[in-house]
């Protein structure tokens, strides 16, 4: 399947007050793809996804979602644009039945198509059995099942996800999981902001890392977690184990020893593990060995820092 450009930032740059959220920056994203949006408190993400849906009108650049301009083109744009806020904004009162209804009484402009549409949703989201029951006796989980569905319902070309599991079981979240990437199968574009590493590392095919505004990296999980470094081994040696450092580096080269723990570059994995511990087989007693690969944490935490943001 040909891509193609879904939603193109052109050196943009958003003041509020006199203080810049979004600092002149640049990138696109294609169709079929999933894109993950990360970055500490107040970097910017929410102010990302309202100017993407034509609530900010940029300070200078351009923002173009399917060759429109989404402030200018509102109506055409949010049309495209399926969006799951934080709150799910369901009202609770209601049937999930009749909040479809409701819905697709705005947006959707066959109606008559809608009734078909609203039952394939409720099937789509596991929720057809539930379909009359009130929302405020719905789980998080089916609750953020619901608003997935609602944010679908009227086929739209992009999905744009804030926090799309917060708050829902592990069960839960995997089935929204599998939604999104059916929805990214389809050929579609998909923005998730999400402060979950591994809900990123599962989704996403490239990062999109915003940090006081502006672009720190753009690219694939993978290459994020290289930057953290290579995968370590980390072996933990019995209590009053003698070490002979010099000894050591002799086999293993350079390596860190803190208190009983020995941690070595593995940047071969399974390969170096069996290596070193060839090496070391009875020199020392060792009570664990962990193989660790850089996860996204790492990654985050690295360019970003470890203070706490407001």
């Amino acid at each position: 399947m040909e891509r193609q450009s879904v939603i193109v930032l052109d050196s943009v740059t958003k003041m509020l007050g006199k203080k810049p959220r979004i600092e002149n920056l640049s990138f696109a994203c294609d169709s079929g793809m999933i894109y993950g949006l990360l970055g500490p408190n107040g970097a910017g993400k929410t102010t990302l996804m309202n100017l993407i849906t034509g609530l900010y009108r940029p300070t200078s650049g351009t923002v173009q979602v399917m060759g429109m301009d989404p402030v200018r083109d509102a109506q055409k744009v949010r049309r495209m644009i399926g969006l799951v806020p934080q709150e799910t904004s369901l009202y609770p009162e209601l049937s999930a039945l009749e909040n479809l209804r409701f819905h697709a009484s705005l947006y959707l402009d066959d109606q008559r198509a809608a009734k078909q549409r609203i039952k394939d949703v409720l099937e789509l989201v596991d929720l057809a059995d539930r379909a009359k029951d009130p929302v405020v006796s719905y789980s998080g989980g089916m609750k953020r099942r619901l608003a997935l569905g609602r944010a679908m319902l009227a086929n739209p070309r992009i999905l744009l996800l804030d926090e799309p599991t917060l708050g829902v079981d592990v069960q839960g979240t995997h089935r929204i999981w599998d939604y999104v990437k059916r929805f990214k199968d389809e050929g579609h574009t998909v923005l998730v902001s999400t402060n979950v590493m591994a809900e990123a590392d599962a989704l996403a095919d490239i990062i999109l890392l915003l940090d006081h505004g502006k672009k720190i990296r753009f690219g694939t999980p993978e290459a994020l977690k290289a930057e953290a470094g290579s995968t370590m081994v980390r072996l933990t040696l019995a209590p009053n184990s003698h070490i002979d450092e010099a000894f050591l580096r002799e086999r293993l080269g350079k390596f860190s020893f803190d208190s009983q723990t020995i941690a070595i570059d593995a940047p071969d994995g399974e390969a170096d593990l069996a290596r070193i511990l060839g090496l070391l087989e009875g020199i020392v007693k060792i009570n664990s060995v962990e193989l660790r690969h850089p996860t996204l944490d790492d990654a985050f935490l690295s360019l970003t820092g470890r203070s706490l943001r407001d």
